[in-house]
């Protein structure tokens, strides 16, 4: 066990090393950077020209709102570049040459991009609550402009890491899709369509059942993978956030098991890129 956890640490290091110099990472690292540093300073900005009031956990709670619709996006690019080019150029093949095991080469994946985006997640949260200490104001406030926000720091980090899972469930199903269909390419633009496809049906869907059939459809499309993520963010008034936490970890454990299983059983060096 233990020499197998030290392969894993190894495999980690060098999977990290060949990610960290790729191009395509660095710039959706840095477009992540900015978009937090804009939106805090805008709120700092905004804040001393109107003198709107928010407390120091409504910074976070910003970030939040922006991470809540990127973060599946995210996900899914990270994904894209961590295995691309291993099917076309045949990098997995030659890391199976090496006695790394077919599951471990889907796990180090998976492990490592699910610890950059929660790093991306601690790394925001940290520079909103920095300046939510230099700009904010000591809460709670009776006149709030934001009815769910936090009201709490402790509150602040149960909301804010709240959003990571959905980033992390549609990384699994991205690097699902890369390894059933043997192509990066595949995966991305799969999971993307899927991402898109979600945003403009299911309102749609949803409006169609109630006025036209009234059949309440909201209730069902709860579990799926978006309705679920959307609920532990706190999108649904009438359920507890919690109660989706055992849902989005089935779907997560559910696309790990496929993914490994995936890679157990394809000829992984075989796609096209």
């Amino acid at each position: 066990m233990a020499a197998a956890i030290a392969d894993i640490g190894n495999a980690l290091r060098w999977e990290w090393f060949r990610l960290s110099r790729r191009l395509a990472f660095r710039v959706i690292m840095g477009m992540i950077a900015g978009a937090v540093i804009v939106i805090l300073a805008s709120a700092m900005l905004l804040s001393n020209l109107t003198s709107e009031t928010y407390t120091a956990e409504v910074y976070p709670y910003l970030i939040f709102l922006a991470l809540t619709v990127v973060g599946p996006f995210l996900g899914v690019f990270l994904t894209a570049i961590a295995f691309s080019g291993e099917f076309g150029w045949g990098t997995l093949r030659a890391m199976l040459a090496r006695g790394q095991p077919r599951w471990r080469v889907a796990l180090v994946k998976l492990l490592l991009v699910s610890m950059i985006l929660a790093l991306v997640w601690a790394v925001s949260w940290s520079l909103a609550a920095v300046a939510g200490l230099i700009a904010g104001v000591p809460g709670p406030l009776d006149d709030f402009p934001f009815s769910d926000a936090p009201a709490g720091w402790w509150d602040s980090v149960v909301i804010f890491f709240s959003s990571l899972p959905a980033a992390i469930a549609y990384m699994s199903l991205t690097a699902l899709l890369c390894l059933a269909g043997r192509s990066a390419t595949f995966g991305v633009i799969v999971a993307a369509a899927i991402l898109i496809a979600e945003s403009t049906a299911y309102p749609v869907a949803v409006l169609i059942a109630e006025e036209v059939y009234d059949f309440p459809l909201y209730e069902y499309v709860r579990w799926t993978l978006r309705g679920a993520t959307a609920g532990l963010a706190g999108r649904y008034d009438d359920i507890n956030p919690w109660h989706f936490v055992p849902a989005v970890a089935a779907y997560i454990a559910l696309f790990w098991a496929l993914a490994v299983w995936a890679t157990e059983r394809r000829d992984v060096s075989s796609g096209n890129g």
